[in-house]
């Protein structure tokens, strides 16, 4: 059924959000290229060890990833009534391939695309304006910092942990964002 393909708001984005995530946390690419600075802290690794049908549903849209066009993705994600999507809140982009994908899927999609990525190997230029990719720990569109004390910065602006009531992620507008490690 491909209604379970997409999720629709979590504790931090309201259900206006759509989610997607191309690969599970816990087979996350940046970490195997040691490319990811906060691998133990790795929020979207948790649901996935605490909850047996996160990392089945994680897997279940890694398929669908693999075999799907940019325009099939889109018809299967204009079935629903959604504002943005927020791409891979679990894992990070494989490869090239991946982020042409989501580009093309920015392309079609004419809404806010956002998504953070510690795959400094790959090349990110020429994004769409919809599409934001924040660097975690270097400058792409914003730069995502995850930290012990954000107070301890006085260069960027703080996450508040609530989507909800922010969007620092889904602007371009090269802005170092701090987050508390949680």
């Amino acid at each position: 059924m491909i209604h379970t393909l997409f999720s629709f708001g979590n504790k931090k984005q309201d259900t206006s959000t759509a989610i997607f995530n191309m690969t599970p946390a816990l087979s996350c690419f940046s970490e195997k290229l040691g490319l990811c600075r906060n691998p133990k802290v790795c929020y979207a690794k948790y649901p996935e060890r605490a909850f047996p049908g996160v990392r089945g549903h994680r897997n279940h849209q890694a398929k669908f990833w693999d075999m799907c066009s940019p325009e099939l993705f889109i018809y299967e994600l204009n079935k629903f009534e959604f504002e943005k999507l927020r791409s891979s809140e679990a894992g990070d982009f494989r490869n090239q391939g991946d982020v042409t994908k989501v580009k093309a899927i920015a392309l079609l999609l004419e809404k806010p695309v956002w998504t953070y990525t510690a795959r400094r190997d790959l090349d990110f230029s020429n994004l769409p304006g919809n599409l934001t990719v924040s660097g975690s720990g270097f400058m792409l569109d914003n730069q995502f910092n995850a930290v012990k004390d954000p107070d301890d910065y006085i260069d960027g602006v703080t996450c508040p942990l609530n989507c909800r009531v922010c969007d620092y992620c889904c602007q371009k507008a090269g802005r170092q964002i701090y987050c508390k490690i949680h």
